[in-house]
């Protein structure tokens, strides 16, 4: 220890004769300066080290791509996220494009390890030399966590520290053609899209390999400045900067002069192009959205495809008959007045942009009011233009008053509209027609009876407008479309069609009401004695109730649930008998419900989601759902008739899951035929326009048409139509479930249908024909002119008692024995 002591000292005092003071102080100054350098990194290390992601993620990367939504053959109709990526891999990108990117971008990309330690040096000379020139000098792998990882894009100290730390990481974890292959495929482009082939097909509509030089060299400049220098919103600058990636590639000898040259006078030939939809369907998009979110989180936006059950013809179709009837019904119920009215005094460009907060809505244009004829009016689109409306075109607009009144026609436009105000009108052929945003609301589902699959879904009138689905969400009254299930109980229970029911005045003491509880029939009429297939097909209150009573309300109620129908909180009183009281379901739930007639009494699983790809190609999900096959069980459909080749090719290769069976065949026989009859001569007898024998269905009507409803079906198709406000109120005195709800079944159905077979219905084993008394329901006699045919159950036929007593006479057995 003395000896060194003595060494330090000797050193000291030869530093002091040998070097002058001012340079000692410098050296002393110098090393306190690198010694905090040193710390100042070390700590900024310390605090920035934490808060980098594990360079290894970028490894396993997942690109956010939109998630889409198909219909069942490959129809696109919905597309979710903000991204447009599609990935390539580096081996399929253009030489060109990557060539163009690196002698632009990072020309040493190949050499260094993360950081150009010459371009960052020349930059920090420049910036000492002009401080108001800021540059990045930041390598394609500094580039990557910006786009990666969402760092701040502001040059800053501690984002530029950040971007070489995770650099000289990433260059560790991936190989240079790992790095490249991540950064052409993640930086933004513009117009929402990421990515060197998102690009290509946003800018050109092509693959990337399908481009030129000069859309190559444009393409590789686009990332410096993607909103405000793409050729789109910046042309200039970006002719300036893919002139400046030519330049580079042409110093680089990556491309000849005269491909210089060449590409270098090409104009710029960009536009936008985005994948268009084959319809735009949001309704059964967004559920099925949601559903796989419920399973994947936001995996789903990483290019997950949905294929779902929606056939895209009937969709469409299911959508127009929606919207045509409810603007329909809306027109004549009158015109509630204008929207909002705007100052016509201001400059149209203060106008203009007054105007744009109201939004197009289908063909239906905002526009405002700006000079009123006598029997026209001016007004101005968002485009600046203007256009006139004729009086044919608002003739119509009657004013709306309270209840569903409507006041006078119009004579005079000024009777209608003012100065300023802003209204919807849409372009015909035989000019300008004035029209208005509706307030009621309606649904549509229809549904495979034999798969589940839902074919077409409408929420409403326009889910930009309200995102509410009345066809899922909404669970209002069903009113007389109930009725149906309550019938298929008693015929189970032993009543048959020919059973007949006292039509006429019922009253029920009731305790929870100020007095006694009289039901009646829709316009407060009575026929008396009535066989059950007339009541159902006149739809019948009364008869419903003494149904109900006669079977019993809890014997009911226990056979609802076969349809799928949850009896937890039903009331065991009348109010089921006719779909009132607390009985509330959803368009989906009725569908699913009738889809048990359609297919011969089998109960299916109503579903969106078929099938999921991933982005790669692999299935992700498949579910397995019930499918109905009545040769599998043993017991003959609706339809199935002897060398069916369909059934057949079920039976030979049965599915993994069964629809289990739920209400006797027969019992789906007989509830078909008359639901039938309420089609061809019943409350539903408008859509026998369609001229098939083999479509069925029951209309529904609330108190003071607060509902309206049609719940129709083909052994091969169901579909439920409700009508009403989403706030309940009156439709009107004159709406029921067989105008506004059986007008958009019957145009949906026309379209549906057209290309599927008429289809007899086939009566199953146990069901007899027999001649009866329409007046008593009982057997007619062979003399009997006025005598109808009708279907039973084979043990319940009136011809049973007699040939039983034939029977046993022959054998010498009493007749009384077998009473």
């Amino acid at each position: 220890m003395t000896n060194l002591r003595e060494v330090f000292n000797k050193l000291r005092v030869i530093d002091r004769k040998r070097l002058p003071r001012w340079l000692r102080t410098l050296g002393w100054f110098g090393a306190t300066a690198l010694c905090a350098f040193v710390v100042n990194l070390a700590a900024l290390f310390l605090f920035i080290d934490p808060q980098l992601p594990d360079a290894d993620s970028y490894r396993h990367y997942r690109y956010e791509t939109p998630l889409r939504i198909l219909t069942h053959d490959g129809k696109l109709i919905a597309e979710f996220g903000e991204r447009r990526s599609m990935p390539i891999a580096l081996r399929d990108t253009p030489e060109l494009y990557l060539q163009g990117v690196i002698a632009t971008e990072d020309k040493r990309f190949y050499d260094h390890s993360g950081i150009d330690w010459i371009s960052l040096a020349n930059d920090m000379v420049d910036l000492m030399l002009q401080p108001e020139v800021l540059r990045g000098a930041s390598t394609i792998t500094m580039q990557l966590p910006r786009n990666v990882a969402d760092l701040a894009r502001g040059q800053t100290v501690v984002r530029k520290a950040k971007e070489m730390l995770l650099a000289l990481k990433i260059e560790r974890e991936l190989t240079k053609d790992e790095i490249l292959e991540l950064y052409i495929n993640v930086v933004p482009f513009g117009k929402h899209a990421y990515g060197i082939k998102a690009a290509a097909y946003t800018y050109y509509n092509k693959d990337p390999n399908e481009l030129n030089l000069a859309q190559l060299a444009m393409l590789a400049g686009i990332p410096k400045r993607p909103e405000a220098g793409n050729p789109i919103n910046g042309p200039e600058w970006a002719l300036e900067r893919r002139n400046l990636v030519l330049r580079r590639m042409r110093d680089a000898q990556v491309i000849s002069l005269d491909e210089y040259a060449a590409a270098i006078d090409a104009p710029i030939t960009a536009d936008v192009f985005t994948r268009q939809l084959d319809l735009h369907a949001p309704y059964p998009a967004e559920i099925a959205r949601m559903e796989l979110a419920n399973l994947y989180g936001d995996e789903i936006y990483t290019g997950f495809s949905i294929y779902t059950s929606i056939d895209l013809d009937q969709q469409q179709k299911g959508q127009q008959a929606v919207r045509t009837e409810l603007e329909a019904y809306d027109r004549a119920y009158g015109f509630r007045g204008p929207e909002a009215r705007l100052d016509i005094t201001r400059s149209q460009p203060e106008l203009l942009e007054e105007l744009a907060a109201f939004s197009p809505v289908y063909d239906l244009e905002p526009l405002v009011v700006t000079a009123i004829e006598d029997r026209s009016v001016q007004a101005l689109r968002s485009d600046g233009s203007t256009v006139e409306i004729p009086w044919q075109g608002m003739v119509w607009a009657r004013k709306a008053l309270r209840d569903t009144l409507v006041g006078t026609t119009p004579t005079a436009a000024a009777e209608i509209v003012s100065l300023g105000d802003v209204i919807r009108a849409r372009p015909s052929d035989s000019g300008w027609v004035m029209a208005q945003i509706p307030e009621v609301s309606g649904a549509l589902v229809a549904v495979d009876p034999n798969t589940g699959g839902i074919r077409a879904m409408v929420g409403g009138y326009s889910f930009e407008i309200n995102q509410y689905n009345h066809a899922t969400q909404a669970r209002r009254q069903p009113g007389s479309g109930f009725k149906p299930f309550v019938y298929s109980a008693a015929l189970h229970h032993g009543v048959t069609p020919a059973t007949v029911f006292l039509d006429g005045p019922l009253v029920f003491e009731d305790e929870s009401l100020e007095g006694a509880y009289r039901p009646k029939n829709d316009g407060g009429t009575y026929r008396g004695p009535t066989r059950l297939r007339e009541a159902l097909l006149r739809s019948v209150n009364l008869v419903s109730i003494r149904v109900l009573t006669s079977v019993g309300g809890d014997q009911v109620i226990d056979y609802l649930q076969r349809f799928g129908f949850d009896t937890s909180d039903m009331p065991s009183n009348t109010q089921v008998a006719i779909g009132g009281g607390n009985l509330v379901y959803s368009p989906l739930e009725m569908a699913s419900a009738y889809s048990v007639f359609a297919n011969g009494g089998y109960k299916i699983q109503p579903h969106l989601i078929e099938k999921v790809i991933g982005r790669d190609g692999s299935v992700v999900l498949e579910p397995s759902y019930p499918i109905v096959c009545a040769e599998c069980d043993g017991t003959a459909g609706l339809q199935a008739a002897v060398g069916d080749v369909a059934g057949a090719a079920i039976a030979d290769n049965p599915p993994s899951v069964l629809a289990p069976r739920v209400i006797d065949p027969r019992n789906a026989f007989l509830m078909n035929s008359m639901l039938r009859d309420v089609v061809s001569k019943g409350t539903g007898s408008r859509a026998s326009v369609l001229d098939r024998s083999d479509i069925a269905g029951k209309t529904g009507t609330t108190d003071e048409a607060l509902d309206t409803w049609f719940n129709g079906f083909h052994p091969d198709l169901v579909a439920t139509v409700w009508v009403g406000f989403p706030k309940q109120r009156s439709l009107g005195r004159y709406e029921f479930g067989s105008t506004r709800p059986l007008s958009i079944w019957i145009e949906f159905m026309r379209e549906a249908l057209q290309d599927l077979p008429e289809l007899a219905l086939q009566q199953p084993n146990g069901v007899v024909r027999v001649r009866i008394d329409p007046a008593t329901g009982e057997l007619a006699s062979y003399e009997q002119e006025d005598a109808i045919l009708e279907y039973f159950r084979d043990e319940y036929s009136p011809a049973k008692g007699v040939e039983d007593r034939r029977a046993n006479q022959l054998k010498g057995v009493s007749p009384e024995t077998i009473f």
